[in-house]
């Protein structure tokens, strides 16, 4: 792969909620090595139902990547889920770590934005924390869903982190959300090297 970094804006203040699109298993360690800093303070929200499904994995995951468990809405995965990935991300954000989460709460299967959910918003409302829109590219091309491994060749992939957001004080979590994504879409869309 050939990697790129493009940055849209000075790094803001720490902690962030760093909220991505997700299209491929290469997204998480691309991002935390773009992140101003990299990986360090930094927590990844992680699926439960997949990563969390066996001790082996969630390990490496969590040895690897500095993950925790966040519950998606569809695929219950227990009574600790109901409540723990809301507690852990809180615990997390009020020791001023930075958290990456991939709002669409799945990689994509074609590769295109997909819908946000709520929560990503609500961090960032619940602890007054902005939020760093990040769009990535090339990495569905690269390794999409389904692949255990990367394409041979090297794809172009380029990580887009935008200018960190803040919510506006009427603004609530829906209305913040749509906001975060809009700006992860408009990064998507950004040649590299191009300034938003």
């Amino acid at each position: 792969m050939r990697i790129s970094v493009c940055r849209h804006g000075a790094p803001g203040p720490s902690p962030v909620v760093v909220a991505a699109n997700h299209a491929s298993h290469l997204d998480t360690p691309l991002i935390l090595q773009a992140l101003p800093g990299g990986p360090r303070r930094t927590a990844v929200g992680a699926a439960a139902d997949y990563f969390y499904a066996s001790r082996l994995r969630s390990a490496g995951v969590r040895l690897l990547f500095n993950t925790f468990p966040v519950r998606r809405p569809a695929r219950p995965t227990g009574p600790r889920a109901a409540h723990g990935d809301r507690a852990d991300a809180d615990r997390l954000l009020t020791a001023g770590w930075n958290l990456l989460l991939f709002p669409e709460g799945t990689r994509s299967r074609d590769g295109l934005l997909g819908d946000f959910r709520r929560g990503a918003a609500a961090l960032c409302l619940r602890h007054g924390v902005p939020c760093l829109p990040v769009g990535v590219t090339g990495t569905h091309h690269a390794m999409p869903r389904g692949r255990r491994w990367p394409r041979p060749g090297r794809p172009p992939v380029v990580v887009h982190l935008g200018a960190p957001l803040t919510p506006a004080p009427a603004e609530d979590a829906q209305a913040f959300t749509g906001r975060v994504a809009a700006a992860v879409r408009a990064l998507i869309a950004c040649p590299l090297g191009e300034q938003q």
